[in-house]
């Protein structure tokens, strides 16, 4: 018999952290400061459902697709934050890579479509941004869809001229399913988890939109294919629970020296 996954507890809260050390620094951090506090986002597999095919429209707005009149199905949801290194310093003219499941659980990818669903041409399922001079970027697309044996999440990989330096994953805090999440679980130290699970709130007052802030905070040494690659794909009808493309998942995390 299988055991029960059992949820994990993050010890550490950042926002706690970070208003602890207001206090005593008279409300002033300083960039040595802050980057102490600071957390490298943690790796994660890239999955199965990377596209295969990318659509023509790559921008980063996913939920309008250009000459379609009809947008996406689902919750529009924005997030943004900055580019970090370790150090705290926005990194700007980076590419940051976003793919997802549509409001059925669906992805653009030949092996993406949920056993008796269908994938919304409405929405893009893939979107990319190059980052400013202060490390900023934003989307605007939605919240994913579920899809058999994950939680709600985000795929996004950060590269660096043509080297890709992060693969990892954006998670909403309060989803049920993230405790028992098994990508979620392993990836990472308690600190790195808490920092991939993100609060979003309405975009306003009586607002149907989310809205979040993340920022990204990177190591220094680029990926290899094999660390970011996930195994293949199972076929029509996605992964069972606690799975990603057929295998267990190996455990992620950053590899040593990041």
């Amino acid at each position: 018999m299988n055991s029960i996954p059992q949820p994990f507890h993050i010890r550490l809260n950042r926002r706690r952290l970070l208003n602890s050390l207001l206090m005593t620094t008279g409300g002033i951090i300083t960039s040595a400061i802050y980057a102490e506090a600071l957390v490298l986002t943690p790796r994660a597999t890239e999955g199965p459902y990377y596209p295969d095919h990318l659509p023509l429209d790559q921008d980063n707005d996913l939920v309008q697709i250009q000459d379609k009149a009809a947008s996406a199905l689902g919750t529009i949801t924005e997030f943004g934050g900055r580019l970090l290194n370790a150090d705290g310093k926005p990194i700007q003219n980076a590419m940051i890579e976003l793919w997802q499941a549509d409001n059925n659980g669906c992805y653009i990818h030949s092996n993406g479509v949920q056993r008796g669903k269908e994938r919304d041409p409405g929405f893009q399922g893939y979107g990319k941004i190059i980052t400013n001079e202060k490390g900023e970027y934003r989307f605007r697309t939605i919240k994913p869809g579920l899809y058999t044996g994950r939680t709600i999440h985000w795929h996004l990989a950060v590269k660096q001229g043509d080297k890709r330096m992060l693969t990892t994953q954006l998670f909403i805090e309060g989803v049920p399913q993230n405790d028992k999440d098994g990508i979620l679980r392993r990836m990472g130290t308690d600190e790195q988890r808490l920092s991939v699970i993100r609060e979003f709130k309405p975009k306003s007052a009586g607002s149907s939109e989310l809205l979040g802030t993340w920022d990204i905070v990177l190591g220094t040494t680029p990926e290899e294919p094999e660390e970011r690659r996930g195994p293949g794909p199972r076929g029509p009808g996605g992964p069972p629970p606690g799975f990603e493309g057929g295998r267990r998942p190996r455990r992620e995390g950053p590899p040593p020296g990041i």
